[in-house]
């Protein structure tokens, strides 16, 4: 939302105003609230626009964005002792990629609360390479960081749960690697041929957006720096939009990739994200423990992947949109 402009300065022979405080919503006018109402329903047309408008323009450019994406030497990865967390409900299916399907999905996937006629949902798995990433990518900090004396699990969005933690071998036979600018450099300079759209760079000047704040992808490191430098969960929870990574996970989906291989955004480490969907023969991701159930599924693969997918957390009608 933008910035309130300051309160004028008290008059002359005025007393002087109350300091700023939790009470500040009290000196909102119908006016200052008009106005911002108004800002608001520019900034969501003007992501609108983008979407909307951008989207044929990428389904034109498919073909070469596709090309692009697998000019990259085609890499295939194996994990030892990688590791993923899960919430203890899901104990007895920790490779289940059902979690990621509800809300908004994760960086690398849409999930159910999309709007309609963007992305549909698909399930995926994400992992790190080892425990402390896996846990700063869970729950935003360190295992033994404190926050105002506060831990990650009192910080939680649902504190007081119980998480379980799964070591996984595996292999992909075809992993993109999205670890550096320079790997996106192919598909930056085909996103570069799109042009603002006219309609949204109005929008951009009536909202006094400043240049660098708002541009179109022109080469990788621009593309690098809003995969992972940004808030990816801005445009899915204010818009409903898809994110741009989720918007470039389907381009490598399509592309053949079984998964992607990106930094944390959050530690040192790697992560992984795997497609259930499009997992090719031979390639798995397995617990390397004994399981404590006879039942639980301990490896996924192209013959379990329907059965891991995760679909049944979903209504029927959604299940319907999986792609």
């Amino acid at each position: 939302m933008p910035r309130s402009k300051p309160l004028p300065p008290p008059g002359k022979s005025g007393a002087p105003r109350e300091p700023r405080g939790i009470l500040e919503l009290d000196r909102f006018s119908e006016a200052s609230l008009q106005q911002w109402k108004t800002l608001s329903e520019d900034l969501d047309e003007l992501e609108r626009t983008l979407y909307y408008a951008l989207e044929p323009e990428r389904r034109r450019l498919w073909p070469d964005l596709l090309a692009a994406l697998q000019q990259q030497v085609e890499t295939s990865l194996e994990i030892h002792n990688w590791f993923r967390i899960a919430t203890y409900s899901h104990s007895l299916n920790p490779l289940s990629a059902g979690g990621s399907l509800l809300a908004y999905g994760g960086r690398f996937n849409p999930g159910a609360d999309l709007e309609r006629g963007t992305l549909p949902p698909w399930p995926a798995l994400y992992l790190a390479e080892d425990f402390e990433t896996a846990f700063h990518e869970k729950f935003q900090m360190g295992s033994d960081e404190r926050r105002d004396g506060l831990s990650a699990a009192d910080l939680a969005l649902h504190p007081n749960v119980s998480h379980v933690t799964v070591r996984l071998d595996g292999r992909l036979a075809r992993v993109f690697d999205a670890t550096s600018p320079e790997k996106l450099d192919p598909v930056a300079r085909v996103l570069g041929r799109i042009k603002l759209p006219e309609r949204a760079g109005k929008l951009k000047r009536k909202l006094q957006i400043q240049q660098n704040a708002l541009y179109m992808i022109r080469t990788g490191k621009q593309l690098f720096e809003v995969i992972f430098s940004h808030n990816w969960r801005r445009l899915p929870v204010q818009f409903d939009l898809p994110a741009p990574s989720q918007v470039l996970a389907e381009m490598i989906r399509d592309a053949g990739y079984e998964g992607i291989l990106y930094p944390s955004t959050r530690h040192s480490g790697r992560c992984l994200v795997v497609f259930p969907g499009v997992l090719r023969e031979g390639s798995f991701i397995a617990l390397v423990d004994k399981p404590p159930h006879p039942e639980t599924v301990d490896r996924l693969d192209a013959s379990t992947a329907d059965t891991l997918a995760g679909w049944e957390v979903l209504p029927v009608q959604m299940r319907n949109r999986q792609r």
